[in-house]
């Protein structure tokens, strides 16, 4: 019942801050079943589905094979199946999340110094230029001047854009790199899991025929000592 509730709800997928009373509401949840006869609360639900988890992630097929698991253990085993991969693609996305938000930091950090570095070369070029201008210029001739320096500070401040601009275009594409990276992840996970339930599912089949073979030869050889 506990897993059946926790595939439903999905407490583990809260949001950052909610995750303990998402545990908590499901225990008040389960409480209220008569079917569920425990006292139970957040800490001892996490605990107890930990545990099973961390129990099913080392679940030997082999094991299964020799004690001729039931339908309940097999559904069992299915239902943590799609409950461990659901955990593992929300810590993958999570830590991808994390992971361009780093870039993304980094990045905006990165573009401003750069901005003011292009902004101190601006000035500082702009003034050199008309200091020069000022020291071979005639007097009245320096006002003249201004339009060449203003052509040569738009020329640099279009050049920044432009250097700017294609940085922008790497980190989109670096961006859409790492989505569909992601993305492939999760289809590959997600055609594993279907693999490892056929697997499952093959085993278990294999291992209810041979119950039903030795259950046939223990009937046979008891009807012949009669």
């Amino acid at each position: 019942m506990l897993l059946i509730q926790v595939a439903s709800d999905k407490p583990f997928a809260a949001e950052k801050g909610q995750v303990r009373k998402a545990w908590q509401t499901l225990a008040e949840t389960l409480m209220e079943s008569k079917q569920f006869t425990r006292v139970v609360d957040a800490r001892k639900l996490l605990n107890r589905f930990t545990i099973v988890v961390d129990e099913h992630r080392r679940f030997d097929v082999a094991s299964a094979k020799l004690s001729g698991s039931d339908q309940e253990e097999q559904d069992k085993h299915m239902l943590l199946d799609d409950i461990v991969c659901l955990l593992d693609d929300i810590k993958a996305t999570a830590t991808t999340d994390k992971s361009n938000a780093t870039a993304d930091k980094s990045n905006a950090a990165a573009d401003k110094d750069k901005i003011e570095q292009h902004g101190l070369l601006i000035r500082e070029l702009a003034m050199q230029t008309m200091k020069r201008r000022s020291d071979k210029a005639p007097n009245g001739e320096s006002s003249k001047k201004k339009p060449a320096v203003e052509s040569r500070r738009t020329s640099l401040t279009s050049a920044m854009e432009i250097e700017s601009e294609r940085e922008r275009a790497t980190r989109e594409k670096e961006l859409e790199f790492l989505r569909f990276k992601f993305e492939s992840g999760l289809k590959q996970r997600e055609m594993d899991r279907d693999e490892r339930r056929a697997e499952r599912e093959h085993q278990l089949v294999i291992a209810r025929i041979e119950s039903e073979k030795m259950s046939c030869l223990l009937k046979a050889v008891l009807e012949d000592r009669k």
